[in-house]
């Protein structure tokens, strides 16, 4: 995995920079299918239970164990590597190691979640499903759209000083930015589901201060 050429855009549209990529189809299909198998017991669903480590106003909310998707895993760390190498070269001494903590998002229509920020060094979301009547919905909104979108919040609104990063959620996009960067997302009220993998990338450095220019 770590040989293949991964294509991305890094944006910096308020000064902390956010990187966008596509995530490969192969493992959509394979956050889709744990988290459905997992929906679908009640048992495990139980288990697995994240809502209570969750800002979200949604029901259902679950940890997924990437490890058990092939591939994954090296495909989340390449990507969080290469944007800390591109965004601050000199943060990641050599050693540093790198783990996750995955889960997926399912909302259904009213769900929203709040203004937050995660504990994490890095934080990062992908799409996986959108409600069958989501397009129809999102043009209805003729002023300002925002049905089941994500919202980066960078600073306050000012003249020449974009303050916020609208996004709307389209399958396979998969954005990775600071844990501590706001942001938000809106309710919808068409019938189907909107999921998301959401994810926390945490490094650990045998020597926090090596190799790092302050």
């Amino acid at each position: 995995m770590a040989e293949e050429q991964i294509a991305f855009d890094i944006y910096q549209p308020f000064g902390p920079s956010v990187l966008k990529t596509k995530l490969p189809q192969l493992y959509i299909d394979g956050l889709n299918k744990q988290s459905d198998d997992i929906l679908n017991d009640e048992e495990k669903s139980k288990e697995r239970d994240w809502s209570h480590n969750l800002a979200g106003n949604v029901k259902k909310e679950i940890s997924i164990d990437h490890m058990a998707i092939k591939g994954l895993p090296e495909f989340l760390a390449t990507i969080s590597e290469e944007y800390t190498k591109r965004v601050l070269p000199d943060y990641l001494p050599e050693g540093t190691k790198v783990a996750f903590r995955v889960w997926t998002v399912s909302q259904f229509a009213g769900d929203f979640n709040p203004i937050h920020i995660h504990d994490s060094n890095l934080s990062g979301v992908c799409f996986l499903k959108i409600p069958p009547e989501f397009e129809k919905e999102y043009e209805k909104e003729d002023h300002h759209p925002t049905a089941g979108c994500l919202e980066f919040i960078g600073s306050i609104p000012n003249h020449f000083a974009r303050h916020s990063f609208l996004v709307k959620p389209e399958v396979g996009d998969f954005y990775i930015f600071p844990s501590w960067l706001t942001h938000q997302v809106y309710p919808f009220r068409s019938d189907g589901e909107r999921r998301s993998m959401a994810f926390n990338v945490h490094f650990t450095m045998e020597n926090p201060m090596k190799g790092v220019n302050v």
